[in-house]
């Protein structure tokens, strides 16, 4: 067998090359830390670990679900603790008042205090997480839940909604509370109702209806649960011309007063409620009183608060306080056993979050061990394939050398 001299250094300088990347790729898997560099280092390899690598990503967003999510409801729950300290302040108040020593000037300081504990109220109920979102808007983040109203009375301006998150494949937590089902759907200690002027009116500026109190519950519980309607008639009805309402059963339109002469302001008292229409309400305007079995925790402050301001010393008037005193007293204690009850709930979310925490960072732990197995290089092995593959490719040098120097020319 015949073997050309280019033959003979094409395969020399062939064999300097392979040993040379067999030498490169193995400092590059030292240098890396990496086995696996390529799909064809291990096919089987690279293919479970492109999965571990999905299922770790995959961990990761649940693991930043899970900070979100437990951030959000610490946050909540501290701020239904700050709400339960100023119902507390607020039960103190009201006993306050209710103590017969007090005079009118008295419970005039008192009322002004608990008008601070409602802005109080107000400014925890709408406050924002570090997003910028309102804790308890619902899905309604960016507008404020709790707004005052042309009458002056706070509404529920955000909706229904809780967002959920999902903090492991098969679990999904609330992370958050809408401020209707914590602060407005309130059981009441008797029979309520709470007021609303039609969206169709047609008066400028609206006339508004204020909220209202209650000043004979028991001749109102013999009308409950029917509503009230006051619409507004034509001034011709009443001579001389002036504006004029008639109140009939929203049910069936049963007339319960006709024909009142209307002025902004002055007290309507109807079956056990009083309240007021302010404005200058138009022919077919219309105002709801409608029947309630929930009061809202805010509406029970302005109700004391109004009550306070509004006594009158005499049997009748200390009986309408005493009256309010005592459903107030009564609707705390409901405001705060639905805190007490949202905050359980809270803890039960927080425990399953730190339990789902706890295990897919077992999950993580045992997971990344796989992958490293798969992937990671053992350096021992490296380091000493390295020093033998350097000892080849400096043989397969030096035995280029001593082939290429040989000739017939250095034998002539």
């Amino acid at each position: 067998m015949r073997i050309s001299t280019h033959q003979l250094f094409n395969r020399g300088l062939d064999n300097i090359i392979d040993v040379n990347a067999q030498l490169q790729k193995t400092q590059l898997q030292i240098s890396s830390g990496k086995r696996v560099l390529t799909p064809a280092d291990d096919p089987v390899a690279s293919t479970r670990i492109l999965q571990i690598n999905q299922e770790l990503a995959l961990l990761g967003q649940y693991q930043t679900n899970i900070n979100l999510a437990q951030n959000r409801l610490e946050l909540e729950d501290g701020l239904l603790g700050s709400v339960s300290e100023v119902i507390q302040r607020l039960r103190e108040l009201t006993v306050q008042a209710g103590d017969g020593s007090q005079n009118s000037d008295d419970k005039a300081f008192i009322a002004e205090e608990v008008k601070q504990r409602l802005d109080q109220l107000v400014g925890i109920l709408n406050s924002k997480d570090p997003s910028g979102e309102y804790v308890f808007g619902g899905y309604q983040g960016k507008t404020e839940p709790f707004q005052l109203n042309e009458a002056g009375a706070y509404v529920y301006q955000g909706d229904e909604g809780q967002r959920f998150v999902q903090i492991d494949a098969a679990v999904s937590v609330a992370a958050s509370d809408n401020g209707k089902a914590i602060f407005v759907n309130v059981d009441s200690d008797n029979n309520t109702f709470y007021t609303e002027a039609s969206p169709r009116n047609t008066s400028v500026p609206p006339a508004v209806i204020t909220q209202g109190q209650m000043i004979d519950q028991e001749l109102y519980d013999e009308f409950y649960p029917e509503d009230l309607v006051v619409v507004f008639n034509d001034e011709t009805n009443v001579v001389p011309a002036r504006p004029n309402y008639s109140i009939v059963q929203k049910s069936d339109g049963r007339p319960v007063a006709s024909n009142q002469v209307f002025a902004t302001g002055q007290p309507i008292a109807v079956n056990g409620v009083q309240f007021e229409i302010i404005g200058t309400p138009q022919p077919g305007d219309t105002f709801f009183v409608q029947s309630s079995e929930k009061q809202g925790l805010l509406t029970t402050v302005e109700r004391l608060a109004a009550g306070l301001d509004d006594y009158q010393d005499t049997p009748e008037g200390r009986q309408v306080l005493t009256d309010l005193i005592d459903s107030t007293l009564a609707n705390l204690t409901n405001a705060e056993t639905k805190l007490l009850e949202k905050r359980s709930e809270l803890g039960a979310r927080l425990n399953t979050i730190e339990s789902i925490d706890q295990l897919q960072g077992d999950v993580e732990v045992h997971t990344k061990e796989v992958l490293s197995e798969l992937q990671d290089v053992d350096m021992a092995e490296a380091v000493s394939r390295l020093s033998f593959q350097n000892l080849i490719l400096q043989a397969a040098q030096q035995s280029y050398t001593q082939v290429t120097n040989l000739s017939l020319f250095d034998l002539l």
